[in-house]
């Protein structure tokens, strides 16, 4: 079965068949596997005490592919771009990935066409992601995916042939990675220290993607650990159609929520005292992207509601601070477009 090091996940970043433009992430861990569910019947037919079962017959259900990626967060733009497409702005579609447990067996889960163009129901779509880091840590993330179908791609080699690994004849593909920290960039993963993350005030009607409009709440906060959760409420359609497979599947309304902590010299603000309300407040998180600190993307919560406010006494040893668990709404227009209560903007 070989060594964990030699699993991996691959994105593809241009759809088709087959899709091209391979693109390997940072993972830490991935399982998306066969859901069976069969259907077992209660029906009674005159058992004893001896030989009762709670159920001897069954029918299969309907099957489908359905788990979780685990990865280290880049700020570089062909993965940064791909998960914001795959999981907010174009999440209807599906997209093109490759999963391998054990760098022998390939399981992919491909587009039969164009991204963003093809309806059907081939690929893997996103049904939920997280992203969030504290102290010590990088940007982590997990996005769930559900497939209809799957194959079995060419095998690889067994552990004891597979000595240089599937990047042997692939280092533009690895390399594509930005391993050993070139120019000390430090977003190939993201370290905690290049982002920060804060509530805003927009009250003026200022607020836009990419970083625009809104003033801090209070100046002089600094940022503890932060998080941001999106569901995408995706259904499953099964129908009685005469086979296994299910029918669509399809997009929910959009989940969106956040946690921040954060840390003030003289105290944090009491989000009553200072009137929050959703149309005058957003959640953003700013992410640098070059070694100099210059450039950014964001991830944003644009309308949102403080549902908790946690701030007590801390042990001897610990900080005081004050963190906020955050409610993503609709309903936030900028520039006569309606925007989702979570928005990703374009690296380049």
């Amino acid at each position: 079965m070989g060594m964990g090091y030699q699993g991996y996940v691959q994105f593809y970043q241009t759809g088709g068949t087959p899709p091209t433009d391979p693109l390997l992430l940072l993972a830490t861990g991935a399982s998306v596997n066969l859901v069976l569910e069969p259907i077992y019947s209660s029906a009674v037919l005159g058992y004893g005490w001896y030989n009762a079962p709670t159920s001897a017959h069954y029918a299969d259900s309907a099957i489908r592919y359905e788990g979780g990626v685990d990865f280290e967060f880049q700020a570089s733009a062909n993965v940064w771009n791909f998960i914001r497409d795959w999981a907010i702005e174009q999440r209807a579609y599906p997209r093109s990935l490759d999963i391998s447990p054990d760098g022998q067996r390939v399981y992919q889960y491909h587009t039969s066409g164009a991204y963003n163009s093809t309806f059907d129901n081939y690929g893997a779509w996103a049904t939920s992601m997280s992203m969030n880091t504290s102290e010590g840590s990088f940007v982590t993330s997990s996005i769930n995916v559900v497939s209809i179908f799957r194959t079995e791609g060419a095998a690889g080699d067994p552990y004891i042939q597979n000595r240089t690994g599937v990047i042997a004849s692939n280092t533009a593909i690895y390399g594509a990675t930005n391993p050993l920290n070139p120019g000390q960039a430090n977003v190939d993963p993201i370290p905690f220290w290049k982002t920060n993350a804060n509530l805003l005030r927009t009250s003026t009607g200022d607020w836009g993607p990419d970083g625009v409009g809104g003033t801090p709440i209070q100046t002089g906060l600094e940022t503890i650990e932060w998080s941001i959760d999106l569901s995408n409420n995706y259904v499953v359609l099964y129908t009685c159609n005469g086979n296994r497979y299910p029918t669509a599947v399809l997009m929910g309304a959009i989940d969106a929520s956040g946690n921040v902590t954060l840390y003030n010299n003289d105290g944090v603000f009491d989000p009553v005292e200072e009137a929050l309300v959703a149309e005058d407040t957003c959640f953003r998180v700013q992410i640098y992207t070059d070694a100099g600190n210059t450039n950014s993307v964001y991830v944003d919560l644009p309308a949102v509601v403080v549902e908790s406010d946690d701030f007590g006494i801390k042990g001897q040893s610990d900080v005081t601070t004050r963190g906020f668990s955050l409610k993503g709404l609709g309903g936030r227009i900028a520039n006569s477009v309606l925007y989702p209560p979570m928005v990703m903007s374009l690296a380049t």
